[in-house]
Protein backbone atom coordinates (compact mmCIF):
# COMPACT_ATOMS: atom_id res chain seq x y z
CA UNK A 1 0.00 0.00 0.00
CA UNK A 2 2.67 2.13 1.25
CA UNK A 3 4.83 1.54 -2.29
CA UNK A 4 1.83 2.46 -4.16
CA UNK A 5 0.91 5.57 -2.40
CA UNK A 6 4.86 6.93 -3.13
CA UNK A 7 4.71 5.15 -7.01
CA UNK A 8 1.67 7.32 -7.82
CA UNK A 9 3.21 10.47 -6.26
CA UNK A 10 6.02 10.22 -8.55
CA UNK A 11 3.54 9.33 -11.42
CA UNK A 12 2.16 12.75 -11.07
CA UNK A 13 4.76 14.61 -9.53
CA UNK A 14 6.71 14.21 -12.76
CA UNK A 15 4.36 16.10 -14.62
CA UNK A 16 4.67 19.43 -12.54
CA UNK A 17 9.12 19.58 -12.71
CA UNK A 18 10.78 22.64 -14.94
CA UNK A 19 13.73 21.08 -17.00
CA UNK A 20 15.95 21.62 -13.99
CA UNK A 21 13.58 20.36 -11.20
CA UNK A 22 13.60 17.85 -8.46
CA UNK A 23 11.21 15.84 -6.13
CA UNK A 24 13.04 14.99 -2.68
CA UNK A 25 12.12 12.12 -1.16
CA UNK A 26 12.97 11.36 2.53
CA UNK A 27 13.42 7.96 3.87
CA UNK A 28 14.55 5.60 6.30
CA UNK A 29 17.45 3.01 5.15
CA UNK A 30 17.02 -0.01 7.50
CA UNK A 31 15.05 -2.55 6.99
CA UNK A 32 12.24 -3.26 6.51
CA UNK A 33 11.99 0.22 5.12
CA UNK A 34 14.78 -0.40 2.46
CA UNK A 35 13.10 -2.89 0.90
CA UNK A 36 11.29 -0.77 -0.87
CA UNK A 37 13.21 0.31 -3.38
CA UNK A 38 12.57 3.84 -4.13
CA UNK A 39 14.81 3.78 -7.30
CA UNK A 40 12.86 1.40 -8.93
CA UNK A 41 9.47 3.27 -8.26
CA UNK A 42 10.99 6.08 -9.61
CA UNK A 43 12.87 4.67 -12.54
CA UNK A 44 8.85 3.49 -13.57
CA UNK A 45 7.51 6.96 -13.61
CA UNK A 46 11.19 7.95 -15.85
CA UNK A 47 12.81 9.22 -12.82
CA UNK A 48 16.44 8.99 -11.87
CA UNK A 49 18.03 9.37 -9.13
CA UNK A 50 20.57 12.28 -8.87
CA UNK A 51 21.72 12.56 -5.12
CA UNK A 52 21.30 11.05 -1.99
CA UNK A 53 22.13 12.92 1.33
CA UNK A 54 21.76 12.09 4.57
CA UNK A 55 18.36 13.58 6.65
CA UNK A 56 19.43 15.77 8.87
CA UNK A 57 16.14 17.52 11.06
CA UNK A 58 17.78 20.49 11.25
CA UNK A 59 18.02 21.72 8.03
CA UNK A 60 14.16 21.41 8.06
CA UNK A 61 12.57 24.07 11.48
CA UNK A 62 9.62 23.13 12.24
CA UNK A 63 9.33 19.70 11.06
CA UNK A 64 7.36 17.07 12.73
CA UNK A 65 6.68 13.83 11.69
CA UNK A 66 3.96 11.22 12.67
CA UNK A 67 3.80 7.50 12.35
CA UNK A 68 0.47 7.66 10.98
CA UNK A 69 -0.47 4.12 11.62
CA UNK A 70 -1.92 1.92 14.71
CA UNK A 71 -2.61 3.22 17.95
CA UNK A 72 0.54 5.37 18.27
CA UNK A 73 -0.50 6.99 15.13
CA UNK A 74 -0.16 10.76 16.02
CA UNK A 75 3.24 9.97 18.03
CA UNK A 76 6.35 10.75 16.12
CA UNK A 77 9.15 8.49 15.42
CA UNK A 78 13.25 8.32 15.52
CA UNK A 79 14.54 10.02 12.00
CA UNK A 80 17.79 8.54 12.43
CA UNK A 81 18.92 6.45 9.34
CA UNK A 82 17.05 8.09 7.08
CA UNK A 83 18.16 9.81 4.15
CA UNK A 84 17.13 12.47 1.56
CA UNK A 85 16.45 10.64 -1.92
CA UNK A 86 16.80 13.65 -4.78
CA UNK A 87 15.04 12.82 -8.72
CA UNK A 88 14.95 14.15 -11.78
CA UNK A 89 13.60 13.67 -15.07
CA UNK A 90 15.17 11.08 -16.93
CA UNK A 91 16.60 13.06 -20.03
CA UNK A 92 15.25 12.55 -23.44
CA UNK A 93 18.92 11.97 -25.16
CA UNK A 94 20.94 9.70 -22.37
CA UNK A 95 24.71 10.11 -22.17
CA UNK A 96 25.62 7.28 -24.37
CA UNK A 97 22.47 8.52 -27.28
CA UNK A 98 25.41 9.29 -29.78
CA UNK A 99 27.77 6.95 -29.32
CA UNK A 100 24.76 4.46 -30.09
CA UNK A 101 23.58 6.51 -32.60
CA UNK A 102 26.80 6.15 -34.04
CA UNK A 103 26.83 2.70 -34.00
CA UNK A 104 23.58 2.34 -35.44
CA UNK A 105 24.53 4.38 -38.69
CA UNK A 106 27.49 2.51 -39.41
CA UNK A 107 26.80 1.00 -42.71
CA UNK A 108 29.19 -1.84 -41.90
CA UNK A 109 26.08 -3.27 -39.63
CA UNK A 110 23.02 -2.76 -40.94
CA UNK A 111 19.88 -2.85 -38.47
CA UNK A 112 17.41 -5.04 -39.22
CA UNK A 113 14.10 -2.65 -39.34
CA UNK A 114 10.46 -3.24 -37.66
CA UNK A 115 7.42 -1.09 -38.24
CA UNK A 116 4.66 0.16 -36.23
CA UNK A 117 1.75 1.39 -38.82
CA UNK A 118 -0.54 3.46 -36.98
CA UNK A 119 -3.92 5.09 -38.27
CA UNK A 120 -6.57 7.31 -37.11
CA UNK A 121 -10.35 7.92 -37.65
CA UNK A 122 -12.78 10.46 -37.73
CA UNK A 123 -16.08 10.14 -38.28
CA UNK A 124 -17.88 12.43 -40.53
CA UNK A 125 -20.96 12.41 -39.07
CA UNK A 126 -21.14 11.04 -35.35
CA UNK A 127 -17.40 12.82 -35.38
CA UNK A 128 -16.37 9.77 -32.78
CA UNK A 129 -12.79 9.51 -32.92
CA UNK A 130 -10.44 5.88 -32.89
CA UNK A 131 -6.46 4.81 -33.82
CA UNK A 132 -5.28 1.71 -34.21
CA UNK A 133 -1.71 0.24 -34.94
CA UNK A 134 0.21 -2.40 -35.87
CA UNK A 135 3.34 -3.94 -34.98
CA UNK A 136 5.30 -5.63 -37.95
CA UNK A 137 8.77 -7.19 -36.81
CA UNK A 138 11.57 -7.74 -39.14
CA UNK A 139 10.23 -10.58 -41.26
CA UNK A 140 6.61 -9.16 -42.07
CA UNK A 141 4.73 -10.63 -39.25
CA UNK A 142 2.51 -9.03 -37.45
CA UNK A 143 3.70 -9.35 -33.69
CA UNK A 144 0.59 -6.82 -31.81
CA UNK A 145 -2.15 -4.56 -32.44
CA UNK A 146 -3.93 -2.01 -30.55
CA UNK A 147 -7.36 0.10 -30.74
CA UNK A 148 -9.30 1.98 -29.07
CA UNK A 149 -11.34 5.20 -28.56
CA UNK A 150 -10.39 8.48 -28.29
CA UNK A 151 -11.65 12.04 -26.65
CA UNK A 152 -10.01 14.30 -29.25
CA UNK A 153 -11.78 15.10 -32.84
CA UNK A 154 -9.13 16.70 -34.64
CA UNK A 155 -7.55 14.32 -36.90
CA UNK A 156 -4.02 15.45 -36.12
CA UNK A 157 -4.33 14.92 -32.44
CA UNK A 158 -5.88 11.90 -32.65
CA UNK A 159 -2.82 10.45 -34.55
CA UNK A 160 -0.51 11.67 -32.30
CA UNK A 161 -2.32 9.61 -29.42
CA UNK A 162 -1.93 6.64 -31.91
CA UNK A 163 1.72 7.60 -31.84
CA UNK A 164 1.97 7.65 -27.97
CA UNK A 165 0.34 4.00 -27.91
CA UNK A 166 2.30 2.41 -30.65
CA UNK A 167 5.70 3.82 -28.90
CA UNK A 168 4.81 2.83 -25.42
CA UNK A 169 3.90 -0.56 -26.69
CA UNK A 170 6.80 -1.29 -28.64
CA UNK A 171 8.85 -0.59 -25.27
CA UNK A 172 6.95 -3.58 -23.63
CA UNK A 173 7.24 -5.93 -26.26
CA UNK A 174 10.21 -8.24 -26.50
CA UNK A 175 11.32 -5.98 -29.87
CA UNK A 176 12.72 -3.92 -27.96
CA UNK A 177 15.33 -5.58 -26.28
CA UNK A 178 16.60 -6.73 -29.57
CA UNK A 179 19.12 -4.79 -32.17
CA UNK A 180 16.82 -3.63 -34.20
CA UNK A 181 15.40 -0.40 -35.61
CA UNK A 182 11.88 0.56 -35.46
CA UNK A 183 9.66 2.77 -38.09
CA UNK A 184 6.71 4.37 -36.52
CA UNK A 185 4.63 4.89 -39.79
CA UNK A 186 1.71 7.88 -39.47
CA UNK A 187 -0.26 10.13 -42.00
CA UNK A 188 0.48 12.70 -39.68
CA UNK A 189 3.32 14.94 -40.54
CA UNK A 190 1.54 17.42 -38.13
CA UNK A 191 1.60 14.71 -35.22
CA UNK A 192 5.41 14.55 -35.90
CA UNK A 193 6.52 18.19 -36.43
CA UNK A 194 4.72 18.32 -32.75
CA UNK A 195 6.83 15.64 -31.42
CA UNK A 196 9.90 17.08 -32.82
CA UNK A 197 9.55 20.87 -31.53
CA UNK A 198 9.49 21.93 -28.01
CA UNK A 199 7.77 24.99 -29.04
CA UNK A 200 4.04 26.16 -30.14
CA UNK A 201 2.40 22.82 -29.18
CA UNK A 202 -1.02 22.85 -28.80
CA UNK A 203 -1.41 22.58 -25.13
CA UNK A 204 -3.92 20.20 -24.44
CA UNK A 205 -1.32 18.11 -26.17
CA UNK A 206 1.54 18.63 -23.86
CA UNK A 207 1.32 16.31 -21.54
CA UNK A 208 1.20 13.44 -24.51
CA UNK A 209 3.96 15.01 -25.84
CA UNK A 210 6.10 14.98 -22.32
CA UNK A 211 5.15 10.63 -22.27
CA UNK A 212 6.00 10.33 -26.01
CA UNK A 213 9.46 11.99 -25.64
CA UNK A 214 10.32 10.58 -22.14
CA UNK A 215 9.54 6.90 -23.71
CA UNK A 216 11.92 7.54 -26.61
CA UNK A 217 14.33 8.25 -24.14
CA UNK A 218 14.03 5.00 -22.54
CA UNK A 219 14.21 2.88 -25.51
CA UNK A 220 17.37 1.64 -26.71
CA UNK A 221 16.86 1.34 -30.35
CA UNK A 222 16.62 4.17 -32.58
CA UNK A 223 13.28 5.14 -34.03
CA UNK A 224 12.15 6.95 -36.69
CA UNK A 225 9.30 8.52 -37.81
CA UNK A 226 7.80 8.10 -41.29
CA UNK A 227 5.29 10.27 -42.97
CA UNK A 228 4.23 8.15 -46.01
CA UNK A 229 1.09 6.39 -45.21
CA UNK A 230 -0.64 7.29 -47.81
CA UNK A 231 2.22 6.38 -50.65
CA UNK A 232 1.62 2.34 -49.69
CA UNK A 233 -1.82 1.57 -49.80
CA UNK A 234 -0.82 -2.50 -49.25
CA UNK A 235 -2.55 -5.49 -47.19
CA UNK A 236 -1.05 -4.12 -44.01
CA UNK A 237 -2.19 -0.55 -44.45
CA UNK A 238 -5.72 -1.36 -45.04
CA UNK A 239 -5.78 -3.72 -41.70
CA UNK A 240 -4.81 -1.13 -39.64
CA UNK A 241 -6.97 1.27 -41.50
CA UNK A 242 -10.11 -1.34 -40.83
CA UNK A 243 -9.10 -1.43 -36.97
CA UNK A 244 -8.91 2.41 -36.50
CA UNK A 245 -12.75 1.83 -38.18
CA UNK A 246 -13.38 -0.49 -35.64
CA UNK A 247 -11.85 1.67 -33.09
CA UNK A 248 -14.28 4.58 -33.27
CA UNK A 249 -17.08 2.21 -31.59
CA UNK A 250 -14.66 0.48 -29.02
CA UNK A 251 -15.62 1.15 -25.45
CA UNK A 252 -12.08 1.11 -24.73
CA UNK A 253 -8.60 -0.06 -25.45
CA UNK A 254 -7.73 -3.14 -26.60
CA UNK A 255 -4.28 -4.61 -27.34
CA UNK A 256 -3.00 -7.88 -28.58
CA UNK A 257 0.17 -9.80 -28.49
CA UNK A 258 1.07 -12.22 -30.79
CA UNK A 259 3.50 -14.80 -30.39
Amino acid sequence: MHQGLVHDFFSNARWLLRYNGEIHVTHKTKPPYSCWNLKQLARENSLLLKECVPFDIKDYPFYENKRGHGSTSDEPFDCRDSCTFKFCVATLFPANHFSRLYNFLSPREPLPRVRFIVKAEVGFISRAAGCAGVLIDENQSVRAKFLGPQPYTHIDAVELLAVKSAVLMFERSELCSKNVAVDIETDSNVAVSWIRSEFGNPIELEADLREIRMALGRIPNRVEFCCNYRENRGELYHMVHQLAVEATSAPKLYEAWLP
